[in-house]
């Protein structure tokens, strides 16, 4: 049983499905926000070139964490291969991936409730 690990790896799944739909809200936003006139958010960086265009750092963090979260899982993935009833270097490498994935996943939920709450308009 401890080298049955594929709660370890549904776990680390869950994160990275959680942080890729906050991934595709980022992405959303910050498609919106190319333009300048879909959608008002309130803060955040301007540009420097374009005073009416914003740029959305929010939302392009959570893309990058959905992003590196989807790489994590893949290494993850890999430690599910264990000899004989255990494996150091597995359990090695599941350590060193799965804290990263729930600080990401953490920090996208702060994110993504902060993003949505600089919205101020969408559209015209």
């Amino acid at each position: 049983w401890q080298n049955q690990r594929d709660a370890l790896a549904d776990f680390a799944g869950w994160l990275s499905l959680l942080t890729g739909s906050l991934g595709k809200f980022g992405q959303d936003i910050a498609l919106l926000a190319q333009g300048g006139t879909e959608i008002k958010l309130s803060g955040g960086g301007g540009s420097s070139t374009m005073p009416h265009k914003q740029n959305p750092v929010k939302a392009e963090a959570l893309v990058a964490l959905a992003r590196f979260n989807a790489t994590q899982l893949a290494g993850l993935h890999h430690a599910l291969v264990h000899e004989q009833e255990r494996s150091g270097a597995a359990w090695t490498l599941e350590w060193l991936l799965l804290p990263q994935m729930v600080v990401a996943t953490a920090a996208s939920l702060r994110l993504a409730a902060e993003l949505a709450a600089q919205v101020e308009s969408l559209g015209h």
